[in-house]
């Protein structure tokens, strides 16, 4: 087993208060009815298909090996070199772990509801065990006037093995046109089979026209955004999947559910982060991607359920990726010591990537759009977590949510939390902060996204200096508890509503449950 250090702060985390009316509240329930659908397991595995979860045969390794030593620079400046090399190892489905962490999918919050509170798989576990880039063009980015001639010959070959297999593109089809042909589409015909097959696959095994443009703009070397075009797809799955896990013991009609999203990255996620389901992952070989830790490793998690109704904070690895491992060298935004770097023309991508994974936003995805809240899970950055806000439901057009997702952060300074950092609570939701960062004009001081003794929140603003604060808890007192009120009184819907406090420095020291019984009992009488 590779080898790991401890964190060096023994600092508690704790995560924000539960919601009344949220999942988090309807926990007996919840539990319950993952007690009921564990006796029907097998019915409900066999309900499911994971079209998404696919293989590398040999011929697609020989290929990618092929490819990969002819094509590395261009790959690398694509930010995909890691995301292909990433795709030829096979990740055995263990579904009882999916379906047991399925079950506790909130679609509202884009979170998993435990007993001690939420966690989410983010853009920071695309990146890194995927390999897939927050950076670059959109998935819908129409090709430039370089990239036509290529594009209009690839179209070309699309249609005639349409027209030669009647309806569908198939992957055999497209192998036996493109692979070892040493002409100049292979290339591009290799990205778009590594594409339809192990970023945006389909159930139908077929190769979809509306990868090819994304093909052609990696294949010059251009960077594309892929990381948040697979998440929006993955949330989007997790949802209808936590549906049809819902109704499945209440409906006397079984219904198939077809999913095509990476639900490799679910399984991979959970191996990382929750100490009871940790197997003893292999050690890397020098440049091999940290997914390889848990190539063909084989495990039959029977007992998931019970493991995520009764996990607590303390087995949950927060930021597992922050742990030394031989021959995996840490991304440059999980330094030793804590760093403030000011973003200009020059600064490295790897840091603009971290901010971008902690900024709220709208993933845009081939075919949807979905709300990004790591304010939510700020502890999995190793920063300050905040109580939670009502979350926002209004979603953004494709350009809209394009546009403020690659808004650009010239003029700030991100910080950059160290490896040991340990976050914890605030005792109080400020609605009125929006986000993580602010320009020179407005904070003398320090500008910053992201800090230490701040919150990640949820829009465009974040971090003030001391003085500020001071007027700000000052001013605004009053008006936090009766956002805090109304928000407990409201009708948002799932996992939105926020528990009101009357004391919030005797509730800052009890975990989640407690805080849950405890607010159960004073609220009792108040009906949502």
């Amino acid at each position: 087993m590779a080898s790991r250090t401890e964190n060096s702060s023994s600092k508690r985390t704790h995560l924000s208060k539960p919601c009344l009316s949220s999942s988090i509240d309807g926990f007996e329930d919840r539990q319950n009815r993952s007690s009921a659908l564990s006796v029907h397991l097998k019915a409900l595995s066999t309900s499911i298909k994971f079209w998404g979860w696919r293989f590398p045969n040999k011929k697609f390794k020989s290929w990618a090996r092929k490819m990969a030593s002819l094509h590395e620079p261009i790959w690398r400046k694509a930010g995909i070199f890691e995301a292909v090399i990433a795709s030829t190892y096979k990740i055995p489905k263990d579904t009882d772990l999916v379906l047991g962490l399925a079950e506790k999918w909130c679609p509202d919050t884009k979170t998993f509801i435990f007993p001690w509170g939420e966690a989410t798989i983010t853009l920071e576990d695309v990146m890194v065990l995927l390999g897939f880039s927050v950076l670059g063009l959109p998935v819908f980015a129409t090709v430039d006037s370089s990239g036509k001639e290529i594009m209009a010959k690839l179209e070309k070959e699309w249609k005639k093995i349409k027209n030669d297999k009647v309806c569908l593109v198939t992957k055999l089809a497209w192998m036996e046109r493109f692979m070892n042909s040493g002409d100049e589409l292979e290339h591009v015909g290799f990205l778009v089979l590594w594409l339809s097959y192990f970023a945006f696959p389909s159930h139908l095994f077929h190769i979809s026209e509306a990868i090819l443009p994304v093909a052609v703009h990696l294949s010059s070397g251009t960077k594309m955004a892929l990381a948040p075009a697979v998440l929006a797809h993955l949330y989007a799955d997790l949802s209808l999947l936590q549906g049809h896990i819902r109704v499945f013991s209440e409906s006397l009609i079984k219904v198939q559910l077809d999913l095509n999203a990476l639900f490799k990255l679910v399984q991979v996620w959970a191996w990382e982060r929750f100490r009871e389901l940790q197997l003893k992952p292999f050690s890397l070989l020098r440049g091999e991607p940290r997914l390889a830790r848990w190539c063909d490793m084989k495990q039959s998690t029977s007992n998931a359920w019970r493991i995520f109704n009764n996990s607590k904070m303390d087995s949950f690895e927060w930021r597992p990726y922050t742990k030394t491992v031989k021959n995996w060298d840490f991304p440059r935004f999980y330094p030793e010591r804590a760093m403030r770097v000011p973003v200009g023309p020059n600064l490295d991508d790897e840091f603009i990537s971290f901010a971008r994974c902690i900024k709220v936003s709208e993933l845009v995805g081939i075919d949807s759009v979905e709300h990004y809240f790591p304010n939510r899970v700020a502890s999995q950055f190793g920063m300050r977590q905040d109580v939670h806000c009502p979350v926002n439901q209004k979603k953004l057009s494709r350009d809209a949510a394009w546009n403020d997702y690659d808004k650009p952060i010239d003029g700030l300074t991100i910080y950059i939390p160290s490896r040991s950092a340990i976050s914890c609570v605030t005792p109080m939701c400020e609605p009125q902060r929006k986000g993580f960062v602010e320009s020179d004009e407005t904070l003398k001081s320090r500008t910053i996204i992201g800090d230490d003794t701040s919150f990640v929140t949820s829009g465009s603003k974040m971090n003030r200096t001391s003085e500020d604060e001071m007027k700000i808890a000052e001013n605004s007192t009053n008006k936090r508890r009766k956002y805090m009120k109304q928000a407990h009184r409201s009708t948002m819907g799932l996992c939105q509503k926020q528990v009101p406090s009357d004391n919030d420095e005797d509730d800052d020291s009890l975990t989640v449950s407690q805080v849950t019984v405890r607010y159960k009992k004073k609220y009792s009488d108040i009906k949502c």
